[in-house]
């Protein structure tokens, strides 16, 4: 290491300091970086393995240049450590695989900023980064610098708000204020500031300054050029190389071409030429395609600017540094950009053009230092030489400034107030205070108070204001005014809040100027054509740097004719022509001569394609059709440099010659015309030349089909009279190939427009992946739409590809009969009337309650559910109290039916918790009842004896379908549905089929059953209430408004833009409440990766003194330090509790959860705030929204009756849905039948149950369900044309015949013909399904994939491949989850299919049987739901296997039960069974390590030696061992065998009688790796295991002391000895079957 990097060791790898470098050029800055970067590397190691996902560094360097050279630097340095470096700049994007796989990436300031000023796909990249490194801070005096300040105030707040460490590291050049600089970047000057100046310069710079007297501009640079002309021939003579700055791209080219021509005619170009060296005539292969760099190269030139193509640019760099080129004729990017050093270095010129000004400025004296710094090279001079030539009075000046420099200053007010606009679309600016604050953090704020005067502040404001707080604030209002007049926020001057628009985040997000979009609004109307916008765009602000040079006007001229599509109304003469040629050029493809041009054109394709988008995405939020379908089209244009009337083929480029291509083009043939012909056809219709070459007509077919195009089915569906639904079914029409799409996705646009009124109802962006492309799968869309009156004669869905030309599908919606649902009747008026005491009630029941009085809606209906039998629906918010409608009812069934039993069916396991848990601790010890039975209860016996009976929809549907066999079934005079208006959603068949079977029980056994439905607000509640049999006294249908506690709900748009940090806002607002009122705050978010990541940066905020007890989640830990907790499925039980009880004890203030919570812990708060209302669908790939049944049971939790008198609510929402939650959340949904989805299953169970035995019975069957009822109100949603007697009857005749089909094929049903009726019949398959509540599918597939001999793998895959798992979520990024998964399992998976439900499910079983620890708590949560369907899926796979007799199968299901039960494969050591004992613990003889391991620890517990604590844990585990041992069944089994017939001489059957023994009591299996309590189970098996054969199977329940069960068979025809065999199979543990071999004598 040099000196400097010596001094600066301690400081740079020792600690964790920020760190300001002030050293010259060449100093070895770089190295005091790296060892930066070795200190975060090493202080991510763990275990010698550094943790790659745990951290980013991001190294920021201001030239594109300069971060390739620094990309490929540190990644040849860092690759031998595994550290991954990446480039990402403008030239070079990653994909987000890509930076999640980075942990150093190179970045411009620019493109930095764009990354952190995302908060939706960046978010968690910037939150991971832990140390930032800021190459040539010095450049602050820049007109880059703003965006080097702001990165800096970003990144500073973020550590002080979400508390991370975030080391920041600035290297510069020598600095006349770096104290300043050192303030900003919050270095302390004690530890982390190292100033060294020119003394440490490695190489001693000899200057020298040459002034130029001429006068006229013309002579002048003459001069110059012969000035420079000498020092560079003095030089070359001497054997040095030499870089000659300039200050304008095209006269880099200008200098070395006139160089060149001086050489000539002194006779000198020796001294310039290479071609003697080694390697010039492989360099001069290198062809560059510039004519000029071709030309100079082969005189020892060559020139190097930031407008040539960046592989020219590297090329002349390797050539220069090589020494082919003597001399290098260069712009300051060089000198910023790239370490490449000469012995000399010129400036020509110190005059540069700045474009804002309008005039030419003096060369900076930073710049000057910078080119100087390029002088001399270490390894090789002892000195080096840099001249200036400028004019002659500028010498003085330059002189002066290197010897006495300036301080830098700020230049952040020229761009604050775009750099505003994108804090605040970012979210971490809401108000002016937070601007003020923000402000603070810059470098400008550091200036303003050290030189005011600069920035306009007089002596007497800095005296009156010393904190400049007013100056900030008036800065902050100014800029805000300036973004509302821009439409890019909306601005409340009066409170001084900011809140972003859809144009303000487009605008942020494509990094376009707020000038641009003035510009942009002043012009945009829905009438442009393509030539107006980009007449438009050619004027944006990002264009005005472009100048018109008078020698290039004619060749703009020539590009003008040449490749210009579009008539231009400006001429070339101003920036907007010049502006809209090259732009039309670059579409063309067209080439420009001049290298000024080549410029330019370069720097508009670099801006050109983010600015068009950004443009397209205001468009298409503006909802203008036709306009955002010309931008789409100018987009691709853009990307695909083609003009929209080429033919589409043109995009596949070299892939077909342009021969074919202008023949095609001149023949008119459309892409449809091609689809449709054969490949001769295509040869015949192109003529001419191709005809030699028949293959000609498959490339061009082939190309055809890989074209993007898609088919569409949509169907509508009438809400109501002014809302549709719109279901969208797109299938692919076309071929992929990864060369032209890629290996991921394809992306489209969809949108529905009415093409009268050019209004756009809605627009939605689909990705499209590989997968659904090549199985020929369909994506399912559905959105919302208005239906306005006077309705239009039709809608358009169009679908358009992002980027590829020739897509476009528009498919019409008519109206033409449309059949639109009746008015709803209104809703129930709360009457005024004096709360009624709890002392209406019985004397027993008042006991129940804490209250005095009853609240009005409960006031309102007390009479019709204590005093009248009659059907109740109550309809009312969620808070409401509706749980005392219920209880009420149970009071009136206790009081007037003593013995009758009731049903509490909730929809959500979570509620039947939340209701288990209050009536136990209510009801049960008040009231005296005998058993509350809730879901988790799988014993029938303990169902038939409870008085109340609370589960879910499907449990009681289950159980229910056995209604004739089932006595307590039929004792039910109550049910109680809670929840009813999810009838419409996917769980709503079932309570649909339950309230249908409740009264054709009640219909048979002339016992009437009370049902009592409580609902939300519903739409339709007559014709729910006329289908539960309800007259009008039952019916209570109040409004979405009538709460006991008053809320005031607001609706914001924005929540995919904002960042977290804002919410703590909306709590802040409440923070006096929260400290005085001791009120609550609630937050319900989709998913609980956003519960840890939003909780995590609210610790920062809300501190809390007293810290809970240690939970086992770490998050939690450390959010409940600070008084927040979070909830989540993902929590283990204990965890969530705690959680529970501290909110409901307010020992803390702020709950982050997700929407399970909503539902099913009733934890009531004064603000609820829901971030957004979407959650990631897997099977569909994307987002979806929430039913507007969950958000609104969020919102209901806002409100405490006993505690408040106003509740608040916050709904975040993207901006688009701001309207549709604003309508509906106060206007709801009526209730539709979804029946249809589960017809198929449910017909099945009714068939089985006998209930329906013909078609005409199955035909009444559909007549008393609710879908019957909204078919004949709503038809058109249910696709019926009209309501005809005829009609209906067709449609529900196809409906059944369809179903009775689907049962038919999955061998469910059979059909027998008798001269009146068909006659539908069960088959045993069909009693499965319906025993087991499995979906007729999975029947279907053990029909078409069970075997005699299966294996355990072949079984496995069978469970995987069940129904039931269809709808297991695999969500965003699993697939990748899935594939390393399986990487790590015993099993082989297909390699395509990562992203299916059913691998998925395979993968989470072979986990649980491996103990192998899953990558999340999703994937925890995950494996319980599999886990909890298995054994009901596995046993019916049992009773299938067994019917067909098949021995082996059926005994390896039973094998696979105790697997999943015991966690542990059926042939691992049974011993790792017991609790803590793992394969590892056991050695070759299975048990030995064991035993001497219990004669230990017996032996250690005997001397006393436990104050050990490593013996204490040993022999705790030693103590679970024995414990678990103890509760094992011990079974002795003795057999007889006896011939049914002695009591029967005519039947030929025997009978096996088996006496078992046990010495367990237990009824509960003793499966501590099951997620559930099981009661343990045995399968009693006869078979004939030469014939591979099951003879007979009989389940048995828990074995008591003696248990004597009997086994019939037949036995075989033939005559003589036969050997049988007994199984006694377990279905909880692994190694405790029992076989006894039976032999018979047949005679």
């Amino acid at each position: 290491m040099n000196t400097i990097q010596s001094r600066v060791y301690k400081t740079a790898y020792h600690t964790n300091e920020n760190l300001l470098i002030c050293a010259p050029t060449g100093a070895g800055k770089t190295n005091v970086a790296m060892l930066t970067i070795v200190k975060e590397i090493v202080q991510n190691v763990e275990n010698g393995v550094i943790q790659l996902d745990k951290f980013k560094i991001v190294y920021v360097a201001p030239m594109k240049a300069l971060a390739a050279e620094m990309a490929e630097n540190f990644s040849r340095r860092l690759s031998p450590l595994g550290i991954n470096v990446r480039e990402l700049t403008g030239d070079m994007q990653l994909t987000k695989k890509e930076i999640q796989s980075t942990q150093l990436l190179i970045s411009t300031p620019e493109k930095w900023d764009v990354v952190t000023r995302k908060s939706t796909s960046d978010v968690a990249l910037a939150r991971l980064v832990r140390l930032l490194i800021i190459d040539e801070v010095h450049l602050l005096h820049d007109e880059r610098g703003p965006v080097l300040e702001t990165l800096v105030a970003r990144t500073l707040r973020q550590v002080e708000t979400q508390q991370t460490m975030i080391r920041i590291v600035g290297l510069s050049a020598t600095l006349p204020n770096y104290t300043d600089v050192a303030r900003f970047l919050r270095v302390n000057p004690h530890k982390g500031l190292f100033f060294f100046d020119g003394r440490f310069r490695p190489v001693p710079l000899q200057q020298t300054f040459v002034g130029v007297k001429a006068k006229s501009f013309t002579q002048q640079r003459l001069d110059m050029d012969e000035a420079c002309y000498e020092v560079v021939v003095e030089n070359l003579r001497k054997d040095n190389q030499v870089l000659v700055f300039v200050h304008a791209r095209n006269a880099t080219v200008r200098t070395a071409q006139a160089m060149a021509e001086m050489a000539r005619e002194n006779n000198e170009v020796n001294l310039f030429s290479c071609q003697q060296m080694d390697g010039f005539g492989q360099a001069e292969k290198q062809r560059s395609r510039n004519r000029e760099v071709r030309e100079l190269f082969n005189s020892g030139l060559g020139v190097h600017h930031a407008g040539m193509l960046r592989a020219d640019r590297t090329m002349l760099e390797r050539l220069f540094s090589k020494g082919l080129i003597r001399v290098l004729c260069c712009t300051a990017t060089l000198a910023w950009g790239v370490n490449l050093p000469a012995h000399a270095v010129v400036i020509k010129g110190t005059q540069v053009y700045n474009a804002k000004q309008g005039a030419f400025v003096d060369l900076g004296i930073l710049d000057v230092m910078q080119i100087f710094g390029r002088a001399g090279r270490p390894q090789f001079d002892t000195t080096g030489e840099g001249t200036i030539i400028t004019a002659h009075n500028k010498l003085s000046h330059y002189l002066a400034l290197l010897t006495r420099q300036n301080p830098i200053e700020s230049q952040f007010v020229e761009c604050l107030v775009d750099n505003l606009n994108a804090e605040i679309s970012l979210g971490t600016v809401n108000t002016v205070d937070d601007g003020v604050r923000w402000l603070s953090y810059t470098y400008l704020y550091t200036r303003m108070r050290r030189n005011p005067l600069v920035y306009g502040i007089s002596a007497n404001q800095l005296e009156n204001d010393p904190m400049l707080t007013k100056w900030q604030r008036d800065l902050i209002i100014m800029a805000g005014r300036k973004l509302e007049k821009a439409r890019m926020i909306r601005f409340l001057e009066r409170t001084g809040y900011f809140h972003s628009t859809d144009l303000g985040r487009t605008s942020s997000h494509f990094y376009i100027k707020y000038l641009s979009i003035e510009t942009f609004n002043e012009f945009i109307n829905s009438s442009m054509d393509i030539t107006a916008i980009l007449s438009m765009i050619s004027k944006s602000h990002e264009f005005q740097q472009i100048k018109v040079r008078d020698d290039e006007l004619t060749e703009l001229d020539d590009l003008k004719d040449d490749f210009c599509h579009l008539p231009i109304k400006s001429g070339p003469e101003d920036t907007e022509g010049k502006t809209n040629i090259l732009f039309q050029t670059f579409i063309s493809s067209g080439e420009v001569r001049s290298f000024s041009l080549s410029s330019d054109l370069m720097y508009i394709a670099q801006n050109a394609g983010r600015i068009v988008r950004g443009v397209f995405e205001i468009v298409l939020k503006q909802g203008k059709t036709r306009l955002a379908g010309r931008m789409l089209k100018l987009c691709k244009c853009v990307e695909r440099r083609l003009w929209p009337d080429s033919t589409p083929l043109r995009q596949f480029g070299p892939r077909l010659s342009k021969d074919v291509y202008r023949k095609i083009e001149e023949k008119e043939l459309k892409l449809e015309e091609i689809l449709d012909s054969s490949p001769s056809d295509i040869v015949s219709l192109v003529a001419g030349n191709l005809l030699r070459h028949p293959r000609i007509g498959e490339k061009v077919l082939k190309c055809a089909q890989e074209i993007p195009k898609v088919q569409l089915q949509v169907t509508i569906q009438p809400i109501t009279r002014t809302i549709l639904r719109i279901k969208v079914v797109m299938t692919p029409d076309f071929t992929w190939n990864n060369n032209s799409h890629g290996n991921t996705t394809e992306a489209f646009w969809i949108w529905v427009e009415d093409p009268d009124t050019d209004n756009m109802y809605h627009s939605e962006y689909v990705l499209m992946p590989k997968k659904t492309v090549v199985r020929k799968e369909s994506i399912n869309l559905t959105f919302t739409i208005p239906l306005i009156e006077p309705h239009p004669t039709q809608y358009l869905v169009h679908v358009e590809s992002d980027r590829w030309f020739g897509t476009g599908t528009v498919c019409p919606i008519s109206f033409k009969h449309l059949i639109l649902p009746d008015r709803h009747p209104p809703h129930t008026e709360l009457t005024d009337l004096e709360p009624l005491p709890i002392t209406a009630l019985d004397e027993k029941f008042q006991a129940v309650y804490n209250f005095t009085h009853f609240n009005p809606i409960q006031t309102q209906i007390f009479h019709c559910l204590y005093h009248n039998d009659t059907n109740a629906l109550l309809g009312a918010p969620t808070g409401s109290g509706k749980t005392v409608a219920a209880e009420l009812a149970l009071f009136r069934m206790l009081r007037t039916q003593p013995g009758a039993k009731a049903v509490y069916v909730a929809p959500m396991k979570a509620l039947v918790r939340e209701r288990m848990k209050d009536w136990e601790k209510r009801l049960k010890t008040k009231l005296g009842l005998k058993y509350l039975t809730g879901d988790i209860a799988p014993d029938m016996g303990a169902v038939a004896r409870a008085d109340v009976i609370i589960t879910t929809p499907e449990k009681w549907d289950g159980v229910s379908r056995s209604w004739n066999t089932r006595g307590y079934v039929r004792k039910v005079s109550l049910l109680i549905i809670d929840e009813i208006h999810l009838l419409g959603q996917d769980r709503g068949p079932v309570l649909e089929v339950i309230v249908s079977r409740t009264n054709f029980i009640s219909s048979h056994t002339e016992k009437a059953v009370r049902v009592v439905g409580l609902s939300t607000a519903l739409a339709n509640a007559r014709d729910l209430a006329d289908w539960l049999g309800i007259k009008q006294m039952g019916l209570f249908n109040f409004r979405p408004s009538v709460r006991p506690v008053p809320m005031e709900v607001h609706i914001q748009g924005n929540a995919m833009y904002f960042d977290n940090g804002c919410f703590f806002h909306k709590i802040f607002e409440k923070r006096s409440n929260l400290a005085y009122m001791f009120d609550f705050g609630l937050t319900l978010f989709p998913s609980y990766s956003d519960s840890n990541s939003l909780a995590n940066q609210t610790c920062s905020y809300l501190r809390m003194e007293e810290l809970t007890h240690v939970v086992r989640d770490p998050n939690l830990r450390l959010t409940l330090a600070f008084g927040i907790g979070m909830h989540h499925a993902g929590l283990v039980e204990r965890d969530r509790s705690l959680v529970e009880k501290l909110f409901s004890e307010q020992k803390i203030q702020t709950l982050v959860a997700t929407s399970t919570l909503a539902w099913g812990v009733n934890l009531p708060a004064h603000l609820v705030i829901v971030k957004g209302t979407e959650y990631f669908d897997g099977k569909q790939g994307r987002y979806e929204d929430f039913p507007i049944t969950d958000v609104l049971q969020m919102m209901g939790r806002a409100g405490r009756p006993q505690y408040d008198d106003k509740a608040v609510a916050v709904i975040l929402v993207h901006d688009v849905k701001k309207a549709f939650y604003k309508k509906f959340l106060y206007e709801p949904f009526p209730v539709e039948s979804s029946l249809l989805q589960v017809l198929d299953d449910h017909l099945n169970a009714e068939i089985v149950a006998g209930t329906i035995i013909s078609k005409q019975e199955a035909m009444d069957y559909l007549t008393w369900t609710y879908f019957f009822r909204r078919l004949i109100m709503n038809p058109t949603y249910y696709d019926l044309q009209d309501t005809e007697n005829d009609s209906v009857n067709y449609y529900l005749s196809k409906l059944l015949e369809r179903s009775i089909v689907e049962l038919r094929t999955s061998g469910c049903v059979g059909m027998t013909d008798d001269e009146f009726d068909v006659t539908l019949v069960a088959t045993n398959a069909g009693r499965i399904a319906s025993f087991y509540y499995l979906s007729h599918l999975t029947l279907r597939l053990l029909n078409e994939e069970m075997r005699p001999e299966c294996s355990i793998d072949d079984i496995l895959r069978l469970l995987s491949n069940a129904q039931e798992y269809h709808e297991l979520p695999v969500r965003h990024n699993e697939d990748g989850i899935n594939s390393d998964l399986a990487k790590e399992l015993p099993i082989k998976v297909d390699g395509n299919s990562f992203d299916s439900p059913h691998t998925k499910t395979l993968l989470l079983l072979v986990s649980h049987f491996q103990r192998f620890t899953l990558p999340s708590t999703d994937y925890v949560t995950d494996l319980k739901s599999v886990l909890d369907q298995a054994i009901r899926v596995l046993q019916a796979y049992v009773d299938y296997s067994a019917d067909l007799g098949w021995l082996s199968t059926s005994l390896r299901c039973m094998h696979i039960i105790q697997m999943v039960s015991q966690a542990s494969w059926f042939h691992d050591n049974t011993l790792t069974t017991l609790p803590h004992v793992e394969k590892n613990k056991l050695d070759t003889t299975g048990c030995l390590k064991y035993y001497v391991f219990l004669f230990y620890m017996l032996f250690f517990k005997l001397m006393d030696q436990t104050s050990n604590t490593n013996v204490q844990t040993i022999f705790q585990f030693c103590i679970q061992i024995c414990s678990h041992l103890s509760v094992l069944p011990q079974i002795d089994i003795n057999i007889a065998v006896r011939g049914w017939w002695a009591d029967h001489p005519e039947a030929e059957d025997q009978r096996a009688v088996s006496n078992a023994h046990s010495k367990n009591n237990h009824e509960k299996a003793a499966t501590p790796r099951f997620p559930k309590p099981k009661l343990e189970g045995w399968f009693l098996v006869l078979g004939d295991r030469e014939r591979r054969e099951l003879v007979a199977l009989k389940r048995l329940n828990t074995l008591r002391r003696n248990t004597s069960e009997t086994l019939s068979f037949f036995t075989p025809q033939r005559v003589g000895r036969m050997s049988l065999t007994l199984w006694l199979v377990s279905d909880s543990y692994l190694g405790l079957d029992q076989l006894r071999d039976v032999r018979l004598d047949i005679i």
